[in-house]
């Protein structure tokens, strides 16, 4: 049997007992008022309690250092919350006035506020009794952070090292291409600070993130203070900025800030502004020099990629193997996927890392091959490197500036390009062809697009001229990449420049192809008939071109852009390329081309037509230029054959560069769309028809005067129309004495009288031709002087060749002091050329400072005995000069300082030796 349990209660108990819980319910109906006031009393208490223990708070974490209880934090949440609910219980009686509708209504409402004013006294109670708010935190102010031995860096770490301990560098900007090894640097430069005895009471390091907001930020400081995470997430920006404010004032800090990609206004976060007084350093990485200026940086340290030895260095310690590296068959293979990686620390890091399983020759030459090919098919690649360096490119600004740079990969690995040829060729084969777009100024717009891309490190100056620059090959690589749509479009960008290709690539590879570049191979005939009909542009020039069999162009009707420039043994332009209607830029430069064929009317959509150093043309027949309405650019300098261009040479009226290029003048001026032209006039009644035209003087970039006969005198004043001349060549004029100038207001009466305005002469107005860049007389044995070049601030090139009568370059300075801009002669002048001049005296009689000049070549002047240059001239670039010795030795100087100066400053070692081809003189 189960067991009985019983429980014995007196009735007289179990009455009091149920009358004491009837009194205390009901005492839940009665003197509501009464307890709204007791809640607003026990609500006012714990605020006033609450004040107290924050602003315990505050003062402890003020401190530095100090981090608040976890205790303290949730009573404070708990206490807020409480806060709210008693309030709202509050205003929900105030709404009501006290009345209910039910007893029982008003019995629940009545228990919640004797609950909650209950809650409110333990709070009070509880926030009273904290003896201790916060607790200290480790003194040390920074942790080491997991890093890399620095390789090929030890000179920037030591420069930043040394703006620690200037009191005059307060904010320092690491800056320099993705994956260069800034973070790694940076990262160095912590684990330094945090093992070093400089007194700093705040180490403070932070990523930041692409569009992370200055609240974000804020966040990211605060919690390296000691703040807590969730508290600062739910204040305002102000609030933070007070929390983070008062703890770094006064305070001696270091703020390092890894992968910057827009400004901060650091004081808005409540960081303050480094200065003598406070000793403090904010030191932050990007990938744009821009950056480092507008974040007001005192110092900017670009970081650069490694050197040969630095990076061979780097990359036998990823490998980690002697015997594969040092391997005779191996060797030269792995030295040459070093140079595929050009440097950048990443890349080699990458495929050193990959590498390092790689044990046969075979191995390692699949792999040249692969980088060399598309180096987003190597392992690692694409999301370690080319994601990275993609970051770069998406943050540029436009799409013009992503096309500019686009331009550039077509080009070869490594190769380094002119400026103003790279702007030309990105305008005239993008922004150009737009009908709707104004190229006054492209060349304006696109030194601009040059400096944004040179400040993000995605170009790079070239070392020894500031004219050329260069693209990094993984730079290349991943602007490639990105074009073909990160890899998921193949050989939509099929480009192969410079890879010793005999012809052109399979027929397969070209199905997909938006654009070919096949530039500086060896390809000497094309036979494949590829299927294209995508195909918007291709590039074959700089091969050895001598024929391009019928049905190669026959699939390509969307072809916009043909470059057949420098296959000078090209002599005839395939008539399938008439047939191609959609094109509207074709270039021919410096081909064999002998003559345009009528049929090439035929394209109206034709914008950009280039036949510059074509001089083996002899026939452009009349009206097919004219035709060409949709023409802006028209490059035509030094075209035509000079073989068949002899004195008595007549005029061919079916052919328009007949006789000194008359009829060119009548059918160029009909093109009303035109904007540039470059153009060659070969007698004095053409230079007079092309004077008689000021619209398209205006529109002239380059001309080149040959075979004046009637002229002793050649007035310039017509650089001051043609406003946008840059390129001014003068040959072959036998009777030309003096390049002059006139009066504007006395021009008509200067040329009835005869009478010109030159040296020494009184010029109530002077001219300034500030477009003009390069100048060159050849073959004109009377002239004595080139003194008027002195009205032309910004020549960047002046040669003189084969002008027998030549004594002084600038006979006089009397004429600088009135010009304005052009105080000093050649001030921009980077290339002297100085060619076979037996009266050359000298260049000046006055020393020039000649402060970029990088280039000279004098050869067979054997009465020039000075330069005019001065012991000042030694701060600029080194100078390259080719000579003959004994006219070396023979040079005279201002003293023995500007001799010794300048025994070092030239370089000795190009004068007697590698004698530059003429065409690298410019």
């Amino acid at each position: 049997m189960g067991s009985v349990f019983s429980v014995s209660i007196s009735g007289d108990a179990l009455i009091t007992q149920g009358c004491t819980y009837i009194v205390h319910q009901a005492g839940y109906l009665r003197g509501l008022p009464n307890k709204l006031d007791d809640l607003r009393s026990a609500l006012n208490e714990l605020e006033a309690v609450r004040n107290d223990v924050q602003r315990r708070v505050d003062v402890t974490e003020h401190g530095g250092n100090v981090k608040r209880l976890d205790l303290v934090q949730a009573w404070l949440t708990s206490v807020d919350d409480s806060l709210s609910e008693a309030r709202a219980l509050i205003e929900a009686a105030n709404e009501n006035n006290g009345c209910f509708c039910c007893t029982v209504e008003r019995y629940k409402f009545g228990k919640r506020i004797v609950n909650k004013k209950g809650q409110l006294t333990e709070l009070a109670s509880k926030g009273v009794s904290f003896d201790v708010v916060g607790e200290r935190l480790a003194t040390k102010p920074a942790t080491l952070r997991p890093s890399e031995p620095l390789v090929g860096v030890e000179t920037e770490f030591e420069e930043i090292w040394r703006c620690f301990k200037d009191d005059h560098v307060g904010v320092i900007g690491l800056y320099g291409m993705g994956g260069v090894g800034k973070t790694t640097l940076l990262t160095e430069i912590h684990n330094k600070l945090a093992r070093s005895t400089i007194s700093f009471d705040y180490v403070i390091w932070v990523d930041v993130k692409r569009n992370q907001t200055l609240d974000e930020v804020q966040v990211s400081i605060g919690k390296k203070l000691g703040l807590d995470e969730a508290m600062l997430a739910s204040k305002n920006e102000h609030d933070k900025y007070e929390d983070i404010s008062r703890i770094l004032n006064g305070k001696k800090f270091i703020l390092l800030l890894d992968n910057l990609w827009e400004r901060f206004d650091l004081l808005k976060a409540g960081v303050p502004r480094p200065n003598e007084d406070n000793g403090c350093k904010i030191l932050f990485t990007t990938r744009s020099e821009f950056l480092c200026g507008q974040m007001e940086a005192h110092k900017k340290i670009k970081i650069g990629c490694l050197d040969p030895d630095k990076v061979w260095e780097l990359f036998c310690n990823k490998v980690r193997d002697d015997a594969v590296v040092n391997h005779p068959d191996i060797i030269a293979l792995a030295k040459s996927v070093v140079k595929e990686c050009g440097g950048l620390p990443l890349a080699l890091v990458t495929v050193g890392r990959a590498m390092a399983t790689k044990k046969t020759p075979q191995e390692w030459s699949h792999v040249i091959a692969t980088l060399q090919r598309s180096a987003s098919e190597f392992s690692g690649m694409e999301k370690e490197v080319l994601l990275l360096l993609k970051f770069s490119y998406d943050s540029l600004p436009n799409d013009a500036i992503k096309a500019c740079l686009l331009r550039l990969a077509l080009h070869p690995e490594s190769s380094e390009v002119i400026k103003r040829a790279m702007i030309e060729e990105w305008f005239w084969c993008t922004e150009g062809l737009k009908s709707d777009h104004d190229a006054v100024d492209y060349m304006h717009l696109g030194y601009d697009i040059i400096r944004t891309l040179l400040s993000t490190c995605l170009l790079e100056q070239a070392a020894d001229d500031e004219r050329f620059v260069r693209m990094h090959d993984v730079v290349r690589d991943m602007v490639l990449w990105v074009s073909s749509e990160c890899g998921k479009q193949k050989n939509t960008y099929l480009v192969e420049a410079e890879l010793g290709l005999q012809k052109v690539p399979g027929v397969g590879k070209w199905n997909n192809a938006r654009v070919v570049s096949l530039m500086y191979n060896k390809i000497e005939e094309i036979t494949e008939e590829p299927v294209c009909p995508n195909l918007e542009e291709i590039c074959l020039g700089h091969n050895s071109l001598k024929k391009i069999a019928p049905g190669f162009f026959s699939s390509m009707g969307a072809l916009r852009v043909l470059d057949l420039s420098h296959n000078e043994g090209l002599t005839e332009l395939p008539l399938e390329v008439c047939q191609l209607v959609s094109l509207e830029n074709i270039n021919l430069e410096y081909t064999g081309i002998r003559r345009l064929p009528v049929e090439l009317r035929k394209l109206v959509k034709l914008k950009v037509l280039d036949i510059t150093g074509t001089s083996q043309l002899t026939v452009i027949p009349r009206h097919v230029l004219s035709s060409l309405s949709a023409l802006r650019a028209l490059r035509m300098a030094e075209c035509g054959s000079t073989n068949q261009m002899q004195e008595d040479n007549v005029i061919q009226e079916d052919n328009v560069i007949s006789g000194g290029n008359e009829l060119l003048i009548d059918e160029v001026r009909q093109l009303s769309n035109l904007i540039v032209i470059d153009l060659t006039l070969r007698c004095d009644h053409a230079f007079s028809l092309f004077l008689s035209f000021k619209d398209l003087m205006i529109c002239t970039k380059a001309l080149s005067i040959q075979r004046l006969k009637d002229s002793t005198s050649l007035d310039i004043m017509f650089l001051d129309v043609a406003k946008n001349l840059d390129c001014l060549s003068i040959s072959d004029c036998e009777n030309l004495a003096s390049l002059s100038i006139t009066t504007q207001t006395e021009t008509q009466n200067a040329k009835a009288s005869g009478r010109i305005i030159g040296r020494g002469s009184t010029i109530k107005q002077w001219p300034c031709f500030k477009k003009l860049l390069e100048i060159q007389v050849e073959s004109c044995p009377n002239l004595k002087d080139l003194t008027v070049m002195s009205f032309a601030p910004n020549l960047e090139i002046v040669a003189i060749i084969f002008c027998d009568g030549i004594e002084k370059v600038i006979a006089t300075t009397d004429l600088v002091g009135h010009a304005g801009e052009a105080a000093i002669p050649f001030a921009k002048l980077r290339t002297l050329v100085l060619l076979n001049l037996p009266q050359l005296t000298s260049i000046c009689d006055e020393t020039l400072p000649f402060p970029v000049l990088n280039k000279v070549v004098v050869l067979c002047c054997p009465r020039l005995k000075s330069l005019p240059v001065n012991s000042r001239r030694a701060e600029g670039p080194k100078i390259k000069m080719w000579t003959e010795e004994n006219s070396w030795n023979g040079l005279q100087w201002e003293n023995e300082a500007t001799a010794n100066t300048f025994a070092t400053d030239f370089d000795i070692s190009s004068i007697f030796k590698d004698k530059p081809e003429r065409k690298q003189w410019w």
